[in-house]
């Protein structure tokens, strides 16, 4: 398991735990180590689990479970987990916090690995956490709450005790832990400059000249600053849509938060309609569901969704206010008029739900509380 600090992972960890006892698994099979833990990242894997069997007077033959929390901080981590899983009857559930880390290891886990990606808590999850549950009549309670998602954001501990504070002080430890210690950063207070700017152009095109030229460094710095922060699980950038591979590599690329919070704790709590962007850019994320903007003419529909040789446009308007023959939709009209096989399209509004039609295509008008409760392959 992969993702930022304090998202959950140490929690699913023992909940896995817990389970495998009640399935009838004996404690003295399973062996869970919290890596960051200064007087264990000392040892090696190996050698922790040799001196569980030493406790135990397990077999070789034995099988047992071993849960690593934080494996990037064991010396090795890669070699010894291929020795184990190669050699040793052994089950090896891992989390870490640093992609690249995971990356790292160079191939040696290749064939061995399923990685499963930890995100911040889904709406869903976000209501569960504060025990409330409106009734779906109950529309006005649940667009109130969205916008409290909106900017308190997923994290669990902020979304049951919400704190800007809390939310710093994680920001500075990822930073100081996943970036700044890892890696010989040239200029490192850059990082925090480059989110900043990056939180006040959510949802927009973003250029790296820009940024370079607005930051005083090269674009180099920039792409690499970047793929710093998406491998921390700070943001994630995404691809214009199209069927040529060099223009969606070279156009510019829409970045997202991992959480809408950190654009709260760095721009405000304002700006729903950037937030309600990127909390639809999360849900897309957490079910694995392919997109990309489309723009043309200085046009823009901010996600085409992929199914096969099927696509389904998006746009988000975080309004009370519906007409479709508002110039605000030429984006998502331009892209109906050119894809003429396609057949369903989506609005997210603040409150509005309706449906409208362009040619073949049949137009769904969603408030994004609405959008964000449904099952990841509902109608996306």
């Amino acid at each position: 398991m992969v993702g930022s600090r304090r998202v959950g992972k140490t929690t699913i960890l023992k909940q896995l735990i817990k389970a495998q006892l009640e399935d009838g698994t004996p404690a003295d099979q399973i062996l869970y180590l919290s890596l960051d833990h200064p007087q264990l990242s000392n040892r090696t894997i190996l050698e922790h689990l040799k001196e569980f069997r030493k406790n135990f007077m397990h077999d070789l033959e034995k099988e047992l479970t071993l849960y690593l929390d934080e494996v990037q901080e064991s010396k090795g981590w890669e070699t010894q987990l291929k020795a184990l899983y190669d050699t040793e009857n052994v089950k090896i559930v891992c989390t870490g916090s640093t992609a690249s880390l995971l990356r790292s290891q160079g191939g040696r886990l290749t064939g061995r690995q399923i990685v499963t990606t930890i995100y911040p808590l889904s709406f869903k999850e976000y209501l569960s956490f504060k025990g409330v549950k409106p009734s779906q009549s109950e529309g006005y309670k649940y667009e109130q709450l969205a916008e409290r998602y909106l900017n308190e954001g997923g994290y669990p501990e902020n979304v049951l005790h919400p704190s800007m504070e809390y939310m710093q002080n994680l920001l500075e430890d990822i930073l100081a832990r996943d970036l700044i210690r890892l890696y010989i950063l040239k200029k490192p207070w850059l990082l925090k400059e480059l989110l900043q700017l990056l939180a006040a152009s959510v949802g927009l095109r973003t250029s790296y000249n820009k940024l370079a030229g607005t930051l005083k460094t090269t674009v180099d710095t920039i792409k690499e600053y970047i793929g710093y922060l998406e491998s921390a699980y700070l943001i994630k950038s995404m691809e214009k849509h199209s069927a040529s591979h060099t223009e969606r590599i070279y156009s510019l690329k829409k970045i997202y938060f991992i959480d809408t919070c950190f654009k709260t704790l760095l721009t405000g709590g304002g700006d729903l309609g950037a937030k309600a962007e990127n909390a639809v850019y999360l849900k897309l994320l957490r079910g694995g569901i392919p997109c990309g903007y489309y723009a043309e003419s200085e046009r823009e529909v901010d996600f085409i969704c992929r199914h096969g040789n099927t696509t389904l446009p998006i746009e988000v308007k975080y309004s009370s206010e519906f007409d479709w023959k508002d110039k605000k939709y030429s984006g998502l009209k331009l892209y109906l008029q050119k894809n003429t096989n396609t057949l369903k399209a989506r609005i997210i509004s603040k409150d509005i739900e309706t449906e409208s039609k362009e040619n073949k295509a049949e137009i769904n008008v969603t408030p994004l509380w609405k959008f964000l409760l449904e099952d990841a392959t509902a109608k996306t």
